[in-house]
């Protein structure tokens, strides 16, 4: 009888093990952990990005350092909150119909804040140094910040790049960048991947973007250098949050009409409501 009853207990433990109820009861990362994680990545993309900016590197090392760094905030902290990094992204991943709407101003939040820690730490690093006084270094800031019109990056060389240009360029480029992270996380695709398609993507686009508007595609980095700067950088600043999501917004709604099917029917009942 001993030996019945243990029998049973033993695969009434094994059923529970395979039973399709244990899923729903791990958890996930909660809030405040994903958003740490969305502030760190940030954090990261901006020092790595700005600081190899602001010592005079050019164009190509530049974008290189933004996709690398993107690479690393991925690889660290993309199993936390799915590494956005970006509010741009998180608005494409919402209208997607694979981020919840709720999380979207908290993120922004977070990535903003985790930006301007960053160019923080860089505008300190100038301070340091005996060359550089408060001026320059605004002036170094504002070299490296998302920028058109008279600012524009090859203003100097009558290259002065238009409101329009800016528009159409930013908008373009973060709707790639969206549509790349979106497929790379998508459940067709091998996830060991995305760290790579997206942080290649990404320098990619740096370096098409930097000659037109210095390459904004992520408004919380451009807040983030537009705060240590000039107030002209602040004055653009509402171009480089417009165009970056509304590039993002347009793919997300497209890749939620036209993305895989199977996504949708993953999808718990009701998850549609």
């Amino acid at each position: 009888m001993e030996d019945q009853t243990t029998h049973t207990e033993h695969d009434e433990f094994a059923d529970d093990l395979t039973a399709d109820t244990w899923s729903n009861e791990l958890a996930g990362p909660g809030l405040i952990a994903r958003l740490g994680a969305e502030a760190a990545g940030t954090f990261i993309l901006v020092l790595l990005g700005v600081g190899t900016a602001v010592v005079g590197r050019g164009p190509l090392d530049v974008a290189l350092a933004y996709g690398i760094a993107l690479m690393i905030g991925i690889v660290a902290f993309g199993g936390v909150s799915g590494a956005h990094f970006n509010p741009a992204v998180t608005v494409g991943a919402w209208l997607s119909g694979r981020f919840p709407g709720m999380d979207v101003v908290p993120y922004f939040l977070a990535q903003v804040v985790g930006g301007i820690v960053a160019a923080g730490v860089v505008r300190l690093g100038m301070g340091s140094l005996e060359a550089v006084n408060g001026e320059a270094a605004m002036r170094l800031m504002g070299a490296v910040s998302a920028r058109y019109g008279d600012h524009a990056p090859l203003a100097d060389s009558g290259l002065n790049f238009g409101l329009g240009v800016a528009l159409g360029v930013e908008v373009i480029a973060t709707g790639v960048l969206t549509l790349v992270v979106l497929a790379a996380a998508s459940r067709r695709a091998t996830l060991a991947i995305a760290p790579l398609a997206t942080g290649l993507t990404f320098a990619v686009l740096m370096l098409w973007t930097i000659p037109f508007t210095n390459g904004a595609l992520n408004p919380a980095r451009a807040t983030a250098t537009a705060l240590f700067s000039d107030t002209w950088a602040l004055q653009q600043l509402w171009v480089w949050w417009l165009a970056p999501i509304l590039g993002a917004a347009i793919v997300g709604l497209l890749y939620r009409i036209y993305g895989p099917i199977e996504e949708a029917e993953a999808l718990p009942e009701g998850a549609e409501n």
